[in-house]
């Protein structure tokens, strides 16, 4: 920390303070100054962003002063952010809007603990703050099981249509037969844009098996790079993830269905890429995974993550609870960290880690808005797709398996009518 007396007009406004004046205030800090200078320093950053002081720095250069003395500070930009919190609580005039918006982008870098302890307010302060910020009223339309069957689907396909290479396009989505770790095919399906939310589920690398008798009759019936010794997964998953932090916007969370045996690995190659979990939900099943563990698995765990550094976007409601219940007669609905939504006839479920429509709307009702677009770099059988079509996303999907890319267009082609549109075939698949 130093003090040094700075030019007015190099100093700059921070953008997130949530502190107000009334205007006859305001005018008679004019006039003090005028009479008597500046009496207290003003708070800055070492790249002289004002983190407290900002009306009287306006109130000094009204009055006709060129330079104000300042405080200098080393700190981060969230520091100084939680230092205008708790700055400005002292002083006790605010914006409640601007200073519930700046306590949600908080949040992403303390816990509520942190700030309360730091900023001077309660924890039920803050979270009463918090509760008053406007949440999205654009209600998404009900989303319901197609009841596609796969293995129907996959009887019928004899020799597969799709190619290595090839670009679909399906309604407003477009589909890509490619490797989720090759970033040229990623670049190829996404083009310019830029993912406003990322729902995936990457092999697990368990060794799944399929219950369908055409793909074990081919011997597909394991997921593709779904068993790996420890440091070649360990390099897909480095890939993966890095294929998704270079299609991501900044404010975009990406949602991570992953096994409990390899949460490390997941979230080490997660943090590789410079995506952070912000929290874990769990889905509960209506079935438990056949096996011979003592304690038969019942649920699949889901990092919720974004950006290091950023407050990813949120549109649902903010009353968070340690449990999420979906599908179920809860009211008012309410997003919560556990899932249960029933797995549904699970007879069609042939895709070895296939997942119920609805359980998919869930992050995508959360994180996204109409019209955004959703990325799954594993298309699976396609209920990533087909969620985003119910809800009126974009969805850019690839799968690896040409199969399964026959399967998705099926699934597509039947509950919508529109016919898949080939866009892009490499020439050496032709």
């Amino acid at each position: 920390m130093r003090i040094e007396t700075l030019p007015i007009e190099q100093l700059k406004t921070n953008g997130w303070n949530p502190n107000e004046m009334d205007d006859y205030i305001y005018k008679s800090l004019v006039e003090s100054i005028r009479k008597h200078g500046v009496l207290q320093p003003i708070l800055v950053r070492s790249d002289l962003t004002i983190i407290k002081g900002e009306k009287r720095w306006r109130a000094a250069g009204e009055a006709g002063l060129n330079e104000i003395v300042c405080v200098i500070v080393e700190s981060s930009q969230e520091e100084a952010k939680l230092l205008t919190v708790s700055l400005g609580h002292l002083r006790g005039h605010t914006n409640e809007e601007l200073l519930a918006s700046l306590l949600e982008e908080l949040s992403t870098h303390f816990s509520l603990e942190e700030i309360a302890l730091q900023s001077g307010y309660q924890a039920d302060e803050l979270d009463n703050l918090l509760q008053g910020l406007p949440v999205n009223t654009d209600i998404d339309p009900t989303v319901v099981e197609d009841d596609f069957d796969v293995q129907r689907a996959l009887d019928e396909i004899k020799d597969p249509e799709t190619r290595y290479g090839d670009v679909w396009q399906l309604g407003r989505h477009l589909l890509m037969c490619g490797d989720a770790t090759n970033r040229a095919d990623v670049q190829r399906l996404m083009g310019e844009a830029r993912a406003a939310l990322v729902v995936t589920d990457p092999p697990y690398n368990v060794a799944f098996k399929s219950d369908s008798v055409r793909l074990a009759a081919d011997g597909r019936d394991t997921i593709m790079n779904d068993d790996m010794p420890a440091e070649q997964f360990k390099e897909f998953l480095n890939a993966v993830f890095g294929s998704y932090a270079a299609v991501m916007d900044a404010t975009a969370a990406i949602y991570v269905f992953h096994p409990s045996s390899y949460q490390r690995e997941f979230e080490d190659a997660m943090n590789e890429a410079g995506i952070v979990v912000r929290t874990q939900c769990i889905w509960v099943k209506n079935a438990f995974t056949f096996g011979f563990a003592q304690y038969k698995y019942k649920h699949e765990p889901v990092f919720y993550a974004h950006f290091k550094g950023k407050s990813p976007a949120w549109y649902g409601d903010r009353k968070q609870t340690t449990v999420w219940k979906a599908g179920l007669p809860v009211e008012p609905p309410e997003p919560e960290s556990i899932w249960e939504v029933s797995r549904g006839d699970v007879t069609k479920y042939v895709h070895p880690t296939q997942k119920p429509l609805e359980l998919i709307a869930i992050p995508i009702r959360n994180s996204s808005k109409r019209g955004d677009i959703i990325v799954d770099l594993f298309g699976g059988s396609g209920s990533t797709l087909m969620t985003c079509e119910q809800t009126e996303r974009d969805c850019r999907t690839m799968e690896l398996d040409p199969i399964f890319c026959d399967v998705i267009k099926k699934r597509y082609l039947e509950a919508t009518g529109i016919e898949p549109v080939l866009l892009f075939r490499a020439e050496s698949a032709a």
